[in-house]
């Protein structure tokens, strides 16, 4: 999990292009007459999103309640295979090193085949395709979400635009090991003086998008991998060393997909636990 950029653009003139977009068809002419109608309120509207997004206070915005044919025009606006959409998505997940991040950073387990609208469209309309409201994500983190995204005026789910991920370790995974099986259980804990108030956030995460369920479940994806790996160099290193350049490399990923990257620290776990080894003997 680690955090992306999307601030590279205006938010506005990117609704005035959606907007522009789109064709007047017999069936409805006056689609994007109505849509222009609109612009000068959805604009402060923006300028209201922004300020809150650069306080971090997105919670404390209060949807505009657009009647049900205002609301319908502005929902049609988001077409998430649209060329323009695809763009976002593209220039959002591209990083400095020109590598384009295809795993939800939700999750990090799952292909992004979607778009997170961190404000719910259903709810704020309105926001439908404003960048600052969109986060590349997969299918399943969106199903899970679902329109419950904050709770007695508090956020339920990071922010991975806004919310600055620790440089800390909070992710665990107990390791037990019966009859040539390994047992897994990811948990959360706060060990390293995280904010408390980050802390809980990314509890709620985790909890409502059941990551530590869903890591526990691909966990095979890493154990295998890793035992395949490090056994064709068991004759040829010592066990000491295949165990440094396991770590490093572990250490490593961790730098590029994130500090608590859920394979890393199984991997980091793994190579630090007796019966891992000794199932590389058998």
């Amino acid at each position: 999990m680690r955090n992306l950029d999307n601030t590279r653009r205006n938010s506005f003139d990117f609704h005035k292009l959606i907007v522009e977009s789109k064709k007047t068809t017999r069936i409805d002419p006056d689609y994007k007459t109505r849509l222009l109608a609109l612009e000068d309120e959805v604009e402060a509207l923006y300028n209201t999103y922004q300020i809150n997004f650069d306080r971090n206070i997105l919670e404390t915005t209060i949807p505009n309640a657009y009647p049900d044919n205002n609301k319908g025009d502005l929902l049609k606006l988001y077409n998430y295979k649209s060329k323009l959409i695809q763009n976002l998505r593209t220039e959002i997940t591209t990083t400095n090193t020109r590598r384009i991040i295809n795993t939800c950073q939700n999750c990090t387990l799952s292909e992004i085949n979607s778009f997170d609208h961190i404000l719910p469209k259903e709810e704020f309309c309105e926001f439908v395709v404003n960048p600052l409201n969109l986060f590349p994500s997969c299918t399943i983190c969106n199903s899970y979400k679902s329109q419950f995204w904050q709770e007695n005026g508090r956020r339920l789910y990071l922010n991975l635009y806004l919310d600055r991920l620790p440089d800390s370790q909070y992710l665990f995974v107990d390791i037990e090991y019966n009859n040539n099986t390994f047992g897994l259980r990811f948990y959360l804990e706060n060990r390293f003086g995280i904010d408390e108030n980050l802390f809980d956030l990314i509890e709620s995460h985790y909890s409502r998008l059941h990551l530590l369920e869903r890591f526990s479940r691909n966990s095979d994806k890493v154990i295998t991998p890793l035992q395949n790996k490090i056994k064709p160099f068991m004759n040829l290193l010592p066990m000491e060393e295949i165990i440094t350049m396991t770590i490093q490399t572990a250490n490593l990923n961790r730098n590029v997909f994130g500090m608590n990257y859920w394979e890393s620290i199984l991997e980091l776990t793994l190579i630090n636990n007796e019966d891992f080894i000794q199932s590389l003997r058998d």
